[in-house]
């Protein structure tokens, strides 16, 4: 097993303990200021763990990380948003949650072949699986 996969089966976990929580906070918070409160709290836990660190930490090595780190800021107050409205315009968690992680994996693995990350059969199924799956899903939506 590759060690970041651990890294990456606690990123998942975290991502649906996050679906769960928006879902639970869409009936009592306005959209964007949900978002907002967020990514505020990210932000500051971030801080919180970084300053003991700082020292010590090499921020960045390019500025291309800085803007990437950006637009990964943008799209996360994007899911955010739009997770919140999904979830207060009354879609259920069993098939909103689906829908925006399945969705989520099959962009991130078609980026990943664009960029050039090699594709085997094994990997074209289990992407061919979670659209399908998430198709279903939001067929029932």
């Amino acid at each position: 097993m590759h060690p970041g996969t651990i890294f990456a089966i606690v990123a998942a976990v975290s991502f649906g303990f996050w679906t769960v929580f928006q879902e639970r906070a869409s009936d009592f918070v306005n959209t964007l200021f949900g978002a907002v409160i967020v990514s505020t709290t990210a932000a500051l836990l971030g801080i919180a763990l970084l300053l003991p660190k700082l020292k010590s930490t090499q921020l960045y090595s390019s500025s291309k990380g800085i803007i990437f780190a950006v637009l990964a800021g943008v799209c996360a107050l994007g899911i955010d948003f739009f997770a919140l409205k999904a979830y207060g315009s009354g879609l259920e968690i069993s098939v909103g949650g689906p829908i925006i992680i399945g969705g989520s994996v099959a962009i991130a693995a078609s980026v990943g072949f664009l960029l050039g990350e090699s594709f085997t059969l094994a990997k074209l199924f289990g992407l061919a699986l979670v659209i399908i799956g998430s198709g279903i899903l939001a067929s029932f939506s």
